[in-house]
């Protein structure tokens, strides 16, 4: 079943399955590999009314597995440029599972993020290693709101960044698992991480030294155990998924140096997931993290994140499943400085939603969304209808979350799959937001393949500074 969930997870392969089969007058076996692929070259994009960006991807380079990418961005009106993506990657090298990546990406305000790393994730339960060596260089722009006078203003910032990390598991519990159970490993893991800035806004905007240059020096201790189930219609329309449930337990420590001191991290996080056929999938995490300086706690932050997903049920031919997700972010003694506050703008708010006068130190998003499967399709292409919503309450200690203010959004739209062709689901929306402030484009249409309910964060993440967003 492992070796299928590995062959499964290559996007070019839509299904496998892996058969033995004694040879008879022998102690021998075969072993029978059958998987369906889907056409390698997929073609994708985003949408909205400001921009749209195309991009061609080929998942099976000169069939050696290998990923190319190009991309092409285009800004309308006011967003008027242009921008392109190029990208290689070479995964599982010479059958390793390291990975090597290089890519340059601009934007249509040409910042851009070039990025070079080399990888090994814990893929399985059975791997014993993983790490990482990467490399990126950064130039963005900020958008720095002053409240004081109602502006915005656009800084210039260009930094370097060096990320490495390294960890080992170690199987625990073994006289307690039966075995063919998958193992439940015990996870040690350092890592290092340098930034420095070559431009940065100057101290009458950053009087808190925000953009200080920083070297991060962390490690982690903790127990993971996973095992997966195998369901239909959650994020394809019909194929196999393997959905990952089990626990982890992580405790993460380490120390900050930077141009002006030096402070002590540590962290904490809980992740707990499981799927019953009766009810569905459910997974939470919690995490807490905090700088320390002297022994007092600063930019604490405490993290809750829940998601939910019901059995899929049938109305005639037509599949049907309800997700829900909640995100809560809490931020105690941040810096004060508007970059050290959190908003609902994009993926980690609400999506479509773009203010730069909504922030705060705190926030509560709850979305809602019911999609359908549809049972028929044109050309392998299925267009299966969907009604979303969502609800961002966003302010400042020590007021409680649903005193501050909240905003809403009305979605309806459809994602687009195809049986044969491998690219991620893309998502045309139709959504209104009654209340935007600072903006009135409230009623939008985008075309993105972003799936907010994606279960990205319940996998494992190496040592970390807990990220305010």
């Amino acid at each position: 079943l492992e070796s299928e969930r590995l062959l499964r997870r290559r996007n070019f392969i839509r299904r496998a399955l892996i058969k033995p089969q004694n040879v008879e007058g022998t102690n021998m076996v075969d072993v029978y590999v059958y998987v369906l692929d889907s056409w390698s070259l997929v073609f994708d994009g985003d949408l909205a009314s400001d921009k749209g960006a195309l991009r061609v991807r080929e998942l099976n380079f000169m069939g050696l597995g290998h990923q190319l990418t190009l991309g092409f961005k285009k800004g309308f009106g006011t967003e008027n440029g242009t921008g392109y993506t190029l990208g290689y990657r070479a995964p599982n090298l010479y059958n390793t599972y390291i990975n090597a990546d290089i890519s340059r990406d601009v934007e249509i305000d040409q910042t851009y993020k070039n990025t070079f790393q080399v990888d090994r994730n814990f893929y399985s339960p059975f791997t014993r290693w993983a790490g990482k060596i990467g490399f990126t260089q950064r130039y963005d722009r900020e958008d720095i709101y002053l409240s004081n006078n109602d502006t915005t203003v656009f800084e210039p910032v260009k930094r370097f960044e060096i990320d490495v990390w390294g960890g080992y598991a170690i199987p625990i519990l073994k006289k307690y698992q039966k075995e063919e159970q998958l193992p439940t490993n015990l996870i040690i893991a350092a890592r290092y991480a340098k930034r420095q800035f070559s431009e940065k806004p100057d101290a009458t905007i950053d009087s808190v030294s925000f953009f200080a240059n920083q070297n991060f020096f962390l490690g982690s201790i903790g127990v993971r155990h996973v095992k997966y189930v195998r369901d239909r219609y959650v994020f394809r329309n019909g194929d196999i998924e393997d959905i990952a449930i089990g626990g982890s337990y992580f405790l993460y420590s380490g120390y900050q140096q930077n141009t002006i001191s030096g402070n002590y991290y540590f962290g904490a996080s809980v992740t707990l997931n499981n799927y019953f056929s009766d009810f569905g999938y459910i997974a939470g995490n919690i995490e807490y993290g905090s700088y320390y300086s002297n022994g007092d706690p600063r930019q604490s932050l405490f993290k809750l994140q829940t998601t939910y997903f019901t059995p899929v049920f049938s109305i005639g031919k037509w599949y049907f499943r309800q997700f829900a997700k909640l995100n809560s972010v809490v931020g105690i003694e941040r810096k004060n400085i508007i970059l050290d506050r959190i908003d609902l703008n994009g993926e980690n708010g609400i999506w479509g939603f773009n203010s730069p006068q909504v922030y705060g130190t705190r926030k509560f998003v709850f979305s809602l969304k019911t999609q359908s499967y549809v049972p028929f399709n044109w050309l392998g292409f299925r267009m299966s209808p969907f009604a979303d919503f969502d609800l961002g309450c966003i302010g400042h200690e020590p007021k409680p979350f649903f005193k501050n203010t909240c905003y809403t959004k009305f979605g309806i739209g459809f994602l687009i799959s195809n049986d044969y062709f491998v690219f991620e689901n893309i998502k045309l929306s139709f959504f209104y937001i009654p209340k935007m402030p600072g903006n009135n484009n409230t009623l939008q249409f985008r075309g993105s393949n972003y799936n907010t309910f994606n279960l990205q964060n319940y996998n494992y993440q190496p040592p970390h500074i807990l990220e305010y967003n």
